[in-house]
């Protein structure tokens, strides 16, 4: 090794060093750009070079080294807190012309030093996350203690989905950004929003993908309405509109459906919207499971009786569920053979279980006819030995109409008393609900039609009567006239030839 005094000292190289590539190393240390990083906002780590005043520098990978102020790496003595090689979290608030100015103050929790107004105002700005503690409840929102200022978070910023509960933040400390700071620092608003929609384009591009796949997700029930529930899915709620609740038909969730309450669901949509917290979830429980309509058509032929329930009433009929997911219609005609139905709820109501006939099954229109008179044997089949011409029924008045009176023979069969089959002396006192005995005039089993009389038998018994004295009468003044005429001619030939 040469001497110090030797010319060539300083041109010594190292044993085992490679000249061109130091250079190179050095170059490339030279060229080296900030980190992509570091941005104003972004919490970067780094090591502690030297502590000074007013500056202390932090190595942190950058190009050059970053600048912290000494306040934040001491005591409120002087005394420095933080040594050459020790580790330091920060936040950048500055990185013009190639100087890079960090701050701890803006990640320091409840009890660190307060931070000036101007301070909240550049967060504020930069959109820079801030840890501050909820402290209290009041109408709307929180109470947050942020950087040793009073700050208030609206409820609706505290979270991407509803809050139906706001305890539980109580005393958490959470991440905030500044979004608004008035009247002098009197007034600072914070939100959580901006930080949680950070990871929101891959969530929504993940459940797009799964809406694909028919993906089943669980997720628990946080908001029942008359309309759908809302589903948490863990960063964002989703809704199940109610037709998608179930195959069945479903009048009030409630019934079925609890708060809380874990449930599997798959996606049908997703709408993205500005800002992304305001995106639409579909979700489908239905959908889960097999259409129970893709078998109907195996699991049910006309002519087979099954049970089922009532489940609405509608003027022109009554839905019937045959299985879960799965109903039929019984028309009014299909309720009885001959009683008139005014409405569905003369027979059957609500919640009623009914045995019934199939009557047609139309798997592409999902509908189901069925028949619920089919049960009973048809009373029109011998209704002209039951009701014969000429015979004297008794009836009930069942109601009133332009042409009659309507009369219930039996609770199957209805005839029409008409106004002109009624005798003089009858018409008055008909009222609906009094027993009438009347007579069978007519009978039509085809159209299922029997036409009755009330007081014209004793009419027709009469006028019947009178007709046949009448005929005795006239029959004996025939031969009374005819005796006379005789005597008189007798006589007549008599006195001629005396």
């Amino acid at each position: 090794m040469n001497d110090k005094k030797h010319d060539d000292f300083f041109d010594e190289t190292p044993e085992g060093a490679d000249p061109e590539k130091t250079l190179l190393t050095m170059l490339e240390t030279y060229d080296k750009p900030v980190l992509a990083s570091v941005e104003v906002g972004s919490k970067v780590t780094g090591k502690i070079l030297s502590v000074n005043k007013p500056y202390a520098f932090v190595d942190i990978g950058a190009k050059n080294e970053a600048m912290i102020s000494f306040l934040e790496v001491s005591d409120a003595e002087g005394v420095p807190t933080k040594n050459p090689g020790d580790t330091i979290e920060a936040y950048v608030v500055s990185a013009k012309n190639s100087e890079i100015m960090l701050s701890t103050v803006l990640s320091k929790k409840e009890g660190g030093a307060r931070a000036q107004i101007s301070e909240l105002i550049d967060a504020m700005k930069n959109e820079m996350p801030i840890e501050g503690k909820v402290t209290g409840i009041n109408k709307g929102g929180f109470n947050i203690r942020i950087l040793g200022q009073r700050a208030f978070c609206p409820i609706s910023q505290i979270e991407l989905k509803r809050v139906e509960d706001p305890n539980p933040y109580l005393n958490a400390t959470l991440s905030f950004v500044v979004t608004q700071v008035s009247e002098g620092g009197r007034n600072i608003v914070v939100s959580r929003l901006p930080l949680l929609e950070d990871g929101l384009v891959a969530t929504l591009d993940s459940l797009q993908q799964g809406a694909v796949e028919k993906k089943v997700y669980t997720g628990a029930i946080t908001r029942i309405t008359p309309f759908g529930l809302f589903v948490d899915l863990g960063d964002l709620e989703g809704l199940v509109h109610i037709s998608e609740a179930a195959w069945e038909r479903t009048n009030d969730l409630n019934e079925s459906y609890a708060v809380g309450q874990k449930i599997s669901c798959v996606v049908l949509g997703v709408e993205k919207k500005e800002p992304l917290r305001n995106s639409k979830i579909s979700l489908s429980i239905k959908q889960v499971t097999d259409n129970p309509w893709a078998t109907v058509s195996e699991t049910f032929k006309a002519g087979d009786v099954v049970d089922g329930k009532i489940t609405r009433l509608a003027h022109f009929g009554a839905f019937v569920q045959l299985i879960p997911g799965v109903e039929g219609l019984i028309h009014i005609s299909e309720m009885s053979w001959g009683k008139k139905i005014r409405h569905p709820s003369d027979v059957v109501a609500e919640g009623q279980m009914v045995k019934v006939t199939i009557l047609g099954v139309d798997e592409n229109k999902k509908e189901i006819s069925c028949s619920l008179k089919d049960m009973d044997a048809d009373p029109w089949k011998d209704v002209g030995e039951k009701f014969p011409v000429g015979s004297a029924v008794t009836g009930t008045v069942a109601q009133a109409s332009k042409f009659g009176y309507f009369i219930d023979l039996t609770d199957s069969i209805t005839g029409l008393l008409p106004f002109g089959n009624i005798a003089a002396d009858k018409k008055d006192g008909i009222v609906v609900g009094t027993t009438l005995e009347v007579a069978v005039e007519g009978l039509d089993i085809e159209r299922r039609r029997i036409s009755l009389s009330l007081g014209k038998v004793e009419d027709r018994r009469n006028e019947g009567e009178v007709k046949e004295y009448l005929k005795t009468q006239q029959q004996a003044q025939a031969v009374s006239s005819s005796s006379d005429s005789v005597f008189g001619e007798a006589l007549r030939k008599a006195m001629e030839k005396k």
